[in-house]
């Protein structure tokens, strides 16, 4: 019996349409202002106790820029073929058994407490697997918790509102194809051939959320670092 596996793509299911939800900035920017610089002197910090000197930072800029997050719930279906063989114990004076029209020779086993004989049965048995899972990424297709996410009102017209923000608006930068490699489920290992491999993507929502970001250098070490603060939480921004 062949034990090759049938590596195919599998077959991808895509919802209608996309939800897209943008969120609405809750914090002005002079409350921003003072969380970058509350934060300023620890994020050029190298060890808690080396840190350069308030007047050596400087806030260069701050930028607000909407962030993408890609939340999917899928269902995938995998039906396949495995091989599979079953022993069966016989007495010790059996030299043929027939199963199913088949004939079988036994075959003897050695055990530390003795002999005794045994068939084989080769089999091939037809194995449905199916799961269903939620994958949040974020821009760059890395796996995130969606319950860091923060929950804010939404813009009306999400879609008109990108359009007007343009070069301000990080879109997702993974495909849908990239995305499903990373997250389905490893074939089992005794798969002889696939028949039906399939994910059906139930639905796709994605997000956009405001961050401030705040361009800031060490005048000393000329070193710069990005300060990312939610637009909605006035919160450092870390998932």
């Amino acid at each position: 019996m062949s034990t090759s596996t049938l590596i195919e793509e599998p077959i991808v299911v895509k919802p209608l349409k996309s939800v897209v939800i943008v969120q609405k900035v809750a914090k002005d920017y002079k409350s921003i202002k003072k969380v970058v610089d509350k934060n300023m002197v620890k994020t050029f910090s190298k060890i808690f106790f080396i840190k350069p000197k308030p007047d050596e930072i400087e806030c260069e800029s701050i930028n607000l820029i909407y962030e993408s997050f890609l939340i999917m719930n899928m269902k995938y279906h995998l039906e396949y073929y495995q091989n599979k063989n079953y022993t069966l114990n016989v007495d010790d004076n059996v030299v043929e058994t027939t199963i199913f029209n088949h004939s079988l020779e036994p075959v003897k086993v050695a055990e530390k407490s003795g002999s005794h004989k045994q068939i084989i049965i080769e089999s091939k048995e037809l194995v449905i697997h199916e799961n269903t899972k939620q994958v949040a990424l974020d821009r760059k297709g890395r796996l995130i918790n969606p319950k860091n996410l923060p929950s804010a009102q939404t813009e009306p017209d999400p879609i008109k509102f990108l359009d007007s923000y343009q070069t301000n608006v990080r879109h997702i930068e993974v495909s849908i194809p990239e995305i499903l490699k990373k997250s389905i489920e490893k074939r089992p290992a005794n798969i002889a051939q696939i028949i039906n491999e399939q994910i059906e993507i139930t639905s796709q929502i994605l997000i956009y959320t405001p961050i401030f970001e705040a361009r800031c250098r060490n005048l000393k070490s000329h070193e710069i670092k990005i300060i990312p603060v939610s637009a909605i939480t006035g919160k450092i921004f870390a998932l």
